[in-house]
């Protein structure tokens, strides 16, 4: 997952605002830098105009942007 991938947030509906919502991500990075295989933290800027991290298990790619 890299920077200006177009994202939705795949944990079940009942548990997230962000069910019916895309969003861009704005940062990747290493969730614990003294792991070498670790999962990523995304920052994902949504289109109602919140901004969070998450982990990237936590949301789905829906476009690659390259």
């Amino acid at each position: 997952m890299k920077v200006g991938d177009l994202v939705k947030y795949s944990w079940p509906d009942s548990f997230n605002d962000y069910a019916r919502i895309t969003g861009i991500v704005v940062e990747s990075r290493s969730a614990h830098k003294e792991f070498v295989s670790c999962n990523l933290e995304v920052v994902v800027h949504w289109e109602d105009g919140t901004i969070e991290t998450f982990d990237e298990l936590e949301v789905e790619i829906i476009k690659v942007i390259k």
